[in-house]
C-alpha cells in the first residue's frame, strides 16, 4: 500500500477507535479500561497488518545501540518537562492513561513519521519530510482549541512541532521508530496528570522542545553515523 494512502487510512482509524470505544461501553457495558484495549488493539492490528510485509521500511525495528544513547541521551529528559503535572492534585484513572498514552504514541509516531515522512520523501526529498511531516503535527494540535486557550494551544503547536522534528531526524538516522514511541508515550502519560495547564511549564516546555529541534536539526542530521 502506497505510503500517502496510509496516511490517510491510519488518520481515519486514528479517529475511529474512540467511536469503537464509546460503542462497547455504551452497547455492552463493558468496563471502560478494557474497552480502550480492545478498541485500541484493534485499530493498530489493522495499521500493522497493512504494513506487515514492510515494517523495517516503516520504522517497526530494534534501533543501533552503539551511537544512539551517546547522541539522544538528552531525548530522555524531554518528557521530565511534564513531571510538575504529577503534582497537580488530578485524580485518573492510570489504567486507561496508560493505555490511550501507548496508543496515541504507537499511532501519531507511525502517522507523522513513518507514513507522512515516506510519503513526502517519496514525492521530494528526506529534508522536506522533516519539515513538512513537523509542521503538520504541529497543526494537528489546533484540534484542542475546544479544550484549552488560544495561548496554550499555540505553545503545544511550538512544543509539537519541535519534537516532530527531532522524532522525524531520529526516525531517519536510526532507522526506527520505537525510541520516538517511546517517548511520545511518557510525553502524553505524564501530561494526562494536569488538571490544568500551567504556562511556565508550557513556557519551559516549548523552549526545550525549540532548543531540542535546532539541535537535531543542525546538527544530529548532518552527522555521518546513524544511531
Amino acid at each position: 500500500m502506497k505510503s500517502v494512502l496510509l496516511v490517510i487510512t491510519s488518520f481515519l482509524l486514528y479517529f475511529l477507535q474512540s467511536l469503537i470505544r464509546g460503542i462497547i461501553v455504551g452497547t455492552f457495558n463493558v468496563d471502560e479500561s478494557i474497552a480502550e484495549t480492545g478498541s485500541s488493539i484493534f485499530v493498530l492490528g489493522i495499521v500493522f497488518f497493512m504494513i506487515r510485509k514492510k515494517l523495517s521500511y516503516y520504522g517497526i525495528c530494534k534501533w543501533k545501540n552503539d551511537y544512539f544513547y551517546k547522541i539522544n541521551f538528552v531525548l530522555f529528559l524531554v518528557p521530565l518537562v511534564n513531571v510538575p503535572y504529577l503534582f497537580s492534585g488530578a485524580k485518573i484513572n492510570i489504567a486507561i492513561a496508560l493505555i490511550s498514552s501507548i496508543y496515541i504514541g504507537i499511532m501519531e509516531e507511525m502517522i507523522f513519521r513513518s507514513f507522512l515522512c515516506r510519503s513526502i520523501e517519496q514525492m521530494s526529498n528526506e529534508n522536506k519530510a522533516i519539515i513538512i511531516s513537523s509542521m503538520i503535527f504541529g497543526c494537528f494540535h489546533f484540534l484542542n482549541l475546544g479544550n484549552y486557550p488560544l495561548r496554550y494551544v499555540l505553545l503545544q503547536v511550538l512544543y509539537a512541532f519541535g519534537m516532530g522534528i527531532v522524532f522525524s531526524v531520529v526516525f531517519y538516522k536510526s532507522k526506527s521508530i520505537i525510541p520516538c514511541i517511546i517517548i511520545h508515550i511518557l510525553v502524553d502519560f505524564l501530561g494526562t496528570f494536569e488538571l490544568e495547564p500551567i504556562f511556565i511549564v508550557e513556557i519551559v516546555g516549548t523552549i526545550i522542545c525549540s532548543l531540542c529541534a535546532l539541535y537535531y536539526y543542525f546538527c544530529v542530521r548532518k552527522t555521518g553515523n546513524r544511531f
